[in-house]
């Protein structure tokens, strides 16, 4: 941004194109200005999720577009808690609870972290929605959301998000004990505090840190059936770490642009896309690795070996992948990556929910 005869200017294409190609610093990237109003060029005028100029200024001034029907603000509540992503982790700390209880575990403990896990989960995504409302604002893949859209006031997301995490992390003290309540209010903590509110925009590391979080449901989960650690209760720890980053760095290397726009300092903005790729093909031949190692000491049988084995080795191909020659072809590629890496750890925590069912002697 440049001020000429008092009026702020827009960086040009040339610009965002040399900030989305060159490493920089955090300080070199486009960003909104404080009203969240920066205009970019090419932009779609008038507000919409296909204008990212218009949804930063309805995400600023918190004015609603339309009232629309009562399914319509439900469905909107909804995609303001992310219901996928909550999914993904309750799934994650199920798996973990199979684990822990080395069988089938205890049905009303397990119950209660369904519960507790949802309503915290879910309040951390609204929060992380309220508080990333200006940057969404300016990256297509998020710029419909209600929010940035100005479908729902920003107050409400706030209340929203303030009390499901509230009654989650209750739930989880009342239901269970101090141990789970007090890891759900730390992944509450780390994933709207720690990494939306203050890693996100400063770090290249923002999404390493922040992976965190979804290694704190899994120790709930596990926390809910048993108080100590066993190594598989590490290893669940480790993987949810690890996952993240081989998650999260595939979408940014396939919206790199987006990225850079919104003034996010995601590994492949502030990286060249030979050093993202590498980083994130290490990454996941460390995940990989890690999910093997229970063979080691006999947790597994030979057919967990070979499906974990055969799993890994296609998600690591399909990593290594995104290192082919140049095209519109590689950014859809990593665009799979990001959306098979899902799959690849559910089949991850499904094996090792089996093997500990077979360690029960269940079939």
């Amino acid at each position: 941004m440049r001020v000429e005869g008092g009026r702020t200017v827009p960086p040009s294409a040339a610009q965002v194109g040399r900030w989305a190609e060159t490493p920089g610093r955090v300080q070199d990237l486009p960003a909104p200005d404080r009203q969240g109003t920066a205009s970019w060029p090419g932009s779609h005028p008038g507000p919409g999720p296909r204008s990212p100029a218009g949804a930063g200024r309805l995400a600023a001034s918190g004015r609603v577009v339309g009232r629309g029907s009562v399914a319509a603000r439900v469905r909107d509540a909804l995609v303001l808690c992310k219901p996928r992503i909550v999914a993904m982790l309750v799934f994650s700390g199920i798996m973990a609870a199979v684990v822990a209880a080395r069988g089938v575990p205890d049905l009303g403990r397990l119950l209660g972290f369904v519960l507790a896990g949802s309503l915290a989960a879910a309040g951390a995504a609204a929060l992380n929605q309220y508080l990333d409302r200006d940057i969404d604002a300016l990256m297509e893949r998020t710029a419909a959301r209600p929010l940035p859209a100005g479908r729902m006031k920003a107050v409400l997301a706030l209340y929203l998000g303030v009390m499901l995490s509230a009654a989650g992390v209750a739930a989880g003290f009342v239901l269970l004990d101090a141990r789970v309540g007090g890891v759900l209010l730390a992944g509450v903590a780390v994933y709207a505090g720690v990494y939306t509110l203050w890693l996100k925009r400063r770090t290249v590391w923002n999404i390493v840190i922040g992976g965190a979080a979804g290694s704190l449901m899994v120790l709930a989960g596990w926390r809910a059936q048993r108080p100590d650690l066993t190594p598989e209760g590490w290893l669940l720890l480790a993987l949810l770490f690890l996952w993240t980053p081989s998650h999260f760095w595939p979408l940014s290397l396939a919206l790199r642009d987006q990225y850079a726009r919104a003034g996010i300092p995601m590994l492949p903005v502030l990286a060249s896309r030979k050093a993202a790729v590498v980083l994130t093909v290490a990454n996941t031949l460390l995940l990989v690795g890690v999910t093997l190692l229970p063979a080691a000491w006999g947790f597994y049988a030979l057919p967990h070996t070979a499906v974990l084995t055969a799993a890994g080795a296609g998600f690591l191909a399909l990593t290594l992948a995104m290192a082919g020659p140049a095209g519109p072809g590689r950014d859809r590629l990593a665009w799979w990556v990001y959306k098979a890496s899902g799959p690849y750890l559910g089949v991850v925590l499904v094996t090792m929910a089996a093997a500990a069912l077979r360690k029960a002697g269940m079939p």
